[in-house]
């Protein structure tokens, strides 16, 4: 490596780093922020709580290596391009190009990392995330009790809960009956208008809030005795280490959970299927026309003697299903296309950025990094919206799964041939529109 490409690395490795940590950053807080919520009202351990950020940094990496060349690229060149740099290679016979040869080259070593990170770390972490997230769903106190509403939920650390009435949106209860059973003799019964649950040590621990309520409880020595009293607020502390949580193994793996390879195998075993589908409609077709040729007698369809008429309904209705069963199928076929075609566009978006960050920083010429990053994530915000709308409707069918997910890419790359052109050949860009008239 030459000592001009060991400098033109180096002064990409700061912006790099800086670029990639603010973009993490930001999303983790944004991923934080989404879960607060649900991890609190739940009382998880802090380990717990941060294998789940841990597992969902899987796919910010994906995103924030392929914004982080951009801002490192344009950051770069920007700098190189106000201190004059730029122009004295150019005195010296350097070209633009010869410039940046050495970040494209960089960045396309990066891409074939981040499609090994996709296809091998990205999907096995997607689902560990996603099997603690279901299970957080299930340890909701609300979300739990609402299953049990109106039923007598018994062994309950020594309690047996009756609750008529769960608000799982304001996590409330209404309608309370609880017997403790930990007492000898009879059980003491409490009686509440509305509570509230909240779950601790990773749901091992309860407390259990009552308001508005009374209590009785007999006597137990002597059982023709009773004492019956009213609250206005009570509190009841339940532990139980048999609930705790869990996080539950899933064999059930989502397009976004699969490897490149299972995604295909998927595929072939799809189409197979379509295939079959669509000999069972020619069958049926053919035997639509077959009763259209006798249209008096009776033909016999799954074993059950049936006039002409009756046939040709059945037949067309077999012909509604398996049709709307070939379109299910091509549109889980179309899903994993979408999802293959990512794992390898969005990390072929490194070389694309830096195809585009370098003649643009070499335009802008501006020392420090509010306009370079300010631009990389205007162009980036641009670049997510085309891969979100062109991945919609390929999910729908209207386009393929493959031009959905490159068209980003290839239009960026328009954009970065267009502006490599002009700074190539010294193009004025104020006076652009008037040289090609």
């Amino acid at each position: 490596m030459s000592t001009l490409s060991r400098y033109l690395l180096k002064e990409h490795a700061w912006p790099f780093a800086l670029g990639f940590l603010l973009i993490v950053f930001v999303l983790l807080i944004d991923v934080a922020l989404q879960f607060m919520d649900r991890i609190l009202s739940k009382g998880l351990a802090a380990a717990t709580a941060l294998q789940l950020l841990l597992f969902n940094l899987a796919w910010i990496i994906a995103l924030a290596v392929p914004m982080a060349v951009l801002i490192a690229v344009l950051m770069a060149f920007a700098r190189l391009a106000a201190d004059g740099e730029i122009l004295a290679a150019k005195a010296c016979g350097i070209s633009f190009f010869s410039l940046i040869r050495p970040v494209l080259l960089a960045a396309s070593v990066l891409s074939l990392l981040m499609i090994i990170f996709n296809d091998r770390v990205l999907p096995d972490w997607n689902h560990r995330a996603r099997t603690i997230s279901s299970s957080l769903q299930r340890t909701k106190a609300a979300l739990v009790l609402k299953q049990k509403e109106g039923i007598f939920v018994r062994a309950l650390g020594g309690y047996n809960l009756l609750i008529r009435q769960v608000d799982e949106e304001n996590n409330t209860l209404s309608g309370i009956t609880l017997y403790d059973v930990l007492r000898p003799g009879p059980p003491v019964a409490l009686h509440a208008q509305s509570g509230q649950l909240a779950l601790y040590e990773n749901g091992s621990y309860a407390r259990l809030k009552l308001e508005d309520g009374y209590y009785h409880r007999i006597e137990y020595d002597d059982r023709e005795r009773s004492l019956l009293g009213r609250f206005t607020s009570q509190v009841l502390h339940i532990k139980d280490p048999r609930r705790a949580f869990e996080k539950r193994q899933s064999t059930y793996r989502s397009d976004r959970e699969m490897d490149i390879a299972s995604m295909r195998e998927h595929v072939r075993e799809k189409r197979a299927e379509q295939e079959d589908a669509r000999r069972d409609l020619d069958a049926t077709i053919q035997e639509m026309l077959e009763l259209l040729e006798q249209p008096d007698g009776a033909q016999a369809m799954d074993s059950t003697i049936v006039s002409p008429f009756d046939g040709l309904s059945l037949a067309r209705e077999k012909v509604r299903k398996t049709i709307r069963l070939i379109d299910r199928r091509q549109a889980q076929i179309d899903e994993f296309q979408v999802e293959i075609h990512k794992k390898f566009s969005i990390p072929a978006a490194c070389v694309i950025f830096a195809l585009l960050g370098a003649p643009l920083g070499a335009i802008i010429r501006r020392r420090g990094a509010a306009v370079s990053v300010g631009t990389s994530l205007a162009f980036f915000w641009i670049y997510w919206m085309f891969l979100i709308g062109g991945e919609e409707l390929a999910d729908r069918g209207f386009i393929a799964p493959a031009l959905a997910m490159w068209s980003p890419n290839i239009a960026f790359l328009c954009i970065g041939l267009f502006l490599l052109y002009g700074v190539t050949h010294d193009h004025s860009w104020k006076n652009w529109p008037r040289k090609n008239k």
